[in-house]
């Protein structure tokens, strides 16, 4: 948007802010500002090193009464059908024209919600410390960052208030091209990171994992070379969608992993901002009394944007005192680490924690779990009157007035493209997050399910075929789907890509999410698997000429890195006893990750002269060279030369992972994995029937 068509739609907004009614002031007020500061007590001390992780875990009377109130209540919604309850809040969410809004005027690169939230966190509090102000440098650290929005954000914030700061971030998350990685804990979402991989870090394994003592060691030894880190972002979680009533147990163990990280990397005087929940649990409030030692200010703050429904907040630590303060407890909080004495330990025993600190704990609990409350209450009524058009009108009033307040309050204007951190690339690629999260059924079906008989959760799974949120999609519908990727021109050069050894597919890049996960649903069923496995489905012969693959299937206990190399073994054979004008015909070769995907790659772009997709096989037709293959051979070299490390990929995701090759992939992908659970589910209810 250019700025002067910025400042007519502004002259307009504040004009109609003018002439809103003054009744939703009140309102406003406490949207706007859910805050709590902790006031620090000079006679607070923590206790002696060895008295660390040395008690078992405790609770606090107060504490577990709010828990119960907060859990009473989101238990009234365990059997609403979670996407028809997120569907109504989202219509009843004060803040949701806010987006839209910023949208229209602003359109900041890379806008999400993650974006409005840590934009409110910026303005709502001083997170820019005074040094990045006088020294005009500064380094930004952001943990479990995926999709990157905060970092979108930031680069905003400062190119509005402090143009002159020279910036540099470097960021964490889950690595989404590491097949590893389960969909449950992981955000695919790499519009963003895919452009910026030179800044994302992915730990000394490449997992991304933060929960690794080496990982976090590894980030924060790159972050400080970049300069003095002066603030450092966490925003993980964990899909807690199994478990609605324990999402603090869940997650405080990734809230300690990115903690210590922070702790280690942060320079004297920075900021530190990261996500957590309730303030219940003892692992909690032990986190939050060393904090209030290690900063000059400790707030908890719940942005407007963040849903008013659930227990999300935000701990805004300014001012740290420095690493000093940390060096005689390190070897303690490095013996919790990713390990099971977090959980089994209390990081402080409750005698060492003043009363006057649990009182502040308790005064935060309840102003936080009465909010949540109020605003569950309230949504369950309008649920049940939804035929009130008076009270959705006012809600639809409400929505007007915030989004109008949010970009009055925080004075939000548009940036130049140059001035964005990809300088206008995702606005020219206006994509879409193809794979988001996607949870299906009430918490009470979810419950049931495990109960279920196998007829019963066949049906349940079969049911899932017919929802829109697949029938929408396009698959291939042709006998054989032909595309020309071949170009003698090209320059492949290999770059290798290393990390932990891939034991089992739990994710990929290359398939729609709901599909791959109603897959791995069906195998999760010992009785299922048995049945596939007592009628294997041979497979259909493509009638076209050309030599015939059939590749080996995984064995039984084995790892999934060395499966795809034997694999790449066998057709390394066939591709060498292939003659020029040559046509081979590839079954049971898995697309599903990089390196498979680089394979192909490879021989459609450097050795065939078409590349087909059928419902269940991948033809290389008419070799047109082979020097495709000497690039696979030196692969294979790599992949034996007795490195560590496990060869994860050889070509740069910049280059498979996008254009025609990768929505081809994609399609056939999603349309063989449907085709298999549809084979599948027939198969087990023919033979349940049978069983009758």
């Amino acid at each position: 948007m250019h700025k002067n068509d910025y400042c007519f739609l502004q002259s307009r907004h504040k004009h109609h802010k003018r002439h809103q009614n003054e009744e939703f002031d009140d309102e406003l007020n406490t949207l706007f500002n859910k805050k709590f500061h902790f006031r620090f007590d000079s006679d607070w001390k923590l206790p002696p090193a060895d008295a660390w992780f040395s008690a078992p875990p405790w609770t606090v009377k107060e504490l577990e009464t709010l828990k119960s109130r907060l859990n009473f209540h989101k238990s009234q919604l365990n059997d609403f059908d979670i996407e028809e309850w997120s569907g109504h809040t989202r219509r009843r969410n004060p803040s949701g024209e806010v987006c839209w809004k910023i949208r229209c005027l602003v359109n900041p690169e890379f806008l999400t919600q993650a974006w409005t939230k840590f934009y409110e966190c910026a303005c709502s509090y001083r997170i820019i410390p005074s040094e990045a102000v006088i020294t005009r440098e500064m380094v930004s650290l952001h943990l479990c960052e995926a999709p990157g929005a905060f970092i979108t954000s930031l680069n905003h914030y400062l190119k509005q208030n402090y143009e002159e700061i020279e910036w540099k971030w470097l960021a964490n998350t889950l690595n989404p091209y590491y097949e590893g990685n389960s969909l449950g804990n992981m955000i695919s979402d790499d519009r963003f990171m895919l452009h910026t991989l030179d800044h994302w870090h992915f730990g000394k394994d490449n997992t991304g994992n933060l929960m690794d003592w080496t990982n976090s060691r590894a980030i924060v030894e790159d972050a400080n070379k970049l300069g003095k880190v002066l603030l450092a972002t966490a925003d993980g979680s964990i899909d807690c969608v199994q478990k609605p009533d324990a999402q603090e147990e869940v997650t405080s163990p990734l809230h300690y992993c990115e903690t210590v990280t922070a702790l280690q990397a942060l320079s004297p005087g920075g900021t530190f901002v990261f996500k957590l929940f309730t303030t219940f649990e003892h692992s909690t409030v032990g986190l939050l009394y060393l904090l209030n030692h290690l900063f000059a200010e400790v707030n908890i703050y719940k942005p407007v944007t963040s849903r008013q429904g659930n227990s999300e907040v935000y701990a805004i630590c300014l001012q740290y005192k420095g690493t000093d303060q940390l060096k005689e407890y390190l070897p303690k909080l490095k013996s919790a680490y990713g390990t099971n004495i977090y959980s089994e330990k209390s990081l402080f025993s409750l005698e060492h924690i003043p009363e006057s600190f649990i009182k502040q704990v308790e005064e935060c609990a309840y102003y936080f779990t009465t909010l949540q409350c109020q605003v569950i209450n309230n949504n369950l009524q309008a649920y049940l009157m939804q035929n009130s058009i008076p009270f959705s009108i006012d809600v639809k009033k409400l929505r007007s007035v915030v989004a109008a307040e949010f970009i009055r309050q925080y004075d939000l204007k548009p940036l130049d493209y140059e001035q964005e951190v990809l300088k206008g690339t995702l606005h020219e690629e206006n994509k879409v997050n193809t794979n988001p999260r996607y949870h299906r059924g009430s918490y009470t079906e979810r419950q049931l399910y495990a109960k279920m008989s196998l007829k019963e959760k066949c049906k349940s799974l079969s049911g899932f075929l017919r929802t829109d949120i697949l029938n929408l999609l396009i698959f291939i519908k042709e006998t054989i789907l032909w595309k020309s990727f071949y170009d003698k021109d090209l320059e492949l050069d290999t770059v290798f890509t290393y990390g932990l050894p891939l034991q089992k597919v739990n994710s990929s890049k290359f398939i729609f999410v709901p599909i791959f996960k109603l897959y791995q649903q069906i195998l999760a069923e010992e009785e299922f698997v048995n049945t596939i496995q007592s009628k294997p489905k041979e497979p259909k012969p493509v009638d076209i000429p050309g030599e015939k693959l059939l590749l080996p299937d995984l064995e039984t206990g084995e790892n999934y890195n060395n499966y795809e190399k034997r694999c790449l073994i066998t057709l390394l054979v066939a591709l060498r006893n292939l003659s020029l004008g040559d046509t081979l015909i590839l079954t049971n070769f898995s697309t599903l990750t990089h390196f498979n995907i680089s394979v192909l790659y490879t021989l459609s772009k450097k050795c065939f002269e078409k590349t087909g997709f059928s419902s269940d096989s991948i033809i290389l037709h008419n070799m047109m060279s082979k020097e495709g293959i000497l690039i696979l051979e030196d692969v294979e070299n790599e992949c034996v030369s007795g490195k560590c490390q496990d060869v994860w990929n050889f070509l740069p995701v910049q280059l498979t992972n996008v254009g025609e090759f990768f929505a081809s992939i994609v399609l056939y992908n999603n349309t063989f994995y449907r085709n298999r659970c549809v084979e599948y589910l027939d198969l087990i209810e023919q033979t349940l029937t049978e069983q009758v």
